[in-house]
């Protein structure tokens, strides 16, 4: 996609989500104020609010993230990993289609894992672009239907014609995206 499609997007999600998200905060911001408003509601509003807070903060991310012609994976890989980004391998640049892919999978690594230590490389062979994020969690993995990270990737690789292989180690887990070059 295009910078032109692709900040038509951002602009899309400024313009409706990301306002419907503000305006819900702001809505459960006045209910918060009600004088006779109970406090176990009260305190499941404020939970409510907190996670609206949380989603408003990815959306923005997300923006940004359309709006930069060239994300630095690296850069997004240390701001999702912290310190528990280990080695960084990218033998080639992935593109607006891809990034999302291995920034997907290093946030599941992230939150799931675990693990002390995350891995990403990436690499061409002569028919494939892969994405490899390796950690030393738990290992193991587990589609769940009410979780969407895992599923959308799977989608994601899938509409590319690509492949996604899960490899337990030991310790840990290594998620390997071939997409065809």
């Amino acid at each position: 996609m295009n910078t032109r499609g692709t900040n038509q997007i951002a602009r899309q999600i400024h313009d409706g989500i990301a306002q419907d998200l503000v305006a819900l905060g702001y809505s459960l911001d006045q209910s918060l104020g009600a004088p006779e408003l109970p406090t176990s509601t009260r305190a499941e509003l404020r939970a409510l609010r907190f996670e609206v807070t949380t989603l408003i903060e990815k959306v923005r991310r997300e923006i940004l993230n359309l709006r930069s012609s060239t994300p630095d994976l690296s850069e997004q890989a240390t701001a999702i990993c912290g310190e528990r980004l280990g080695k960084v391998d990218l033998k080639i640049p992935l593109d607006q289609g891809l990034n999302p892919i291995a920034i997907e999978l290093l946030r599941n690594a992230a939150k799931h894992s675990g693990a002390s230590l995350i891995n990403l490389r990436t690499y061409s062979d002569e028919a494939h672009t892969v994405i490899e994020v390796s950690d030393n969690g738990i290992g193991g993995v587990e589609m769940k239907t009410d979780r969407f990270g895992l599923v959308g990737i799977s989608e994601a690789v899938a509409e590319l014609s690509g492949k996604i292989e899960f490899v337990n180690l030991t310790p840990g887990l290594l998620i390997r995206v071939s997409i065809p070059s």
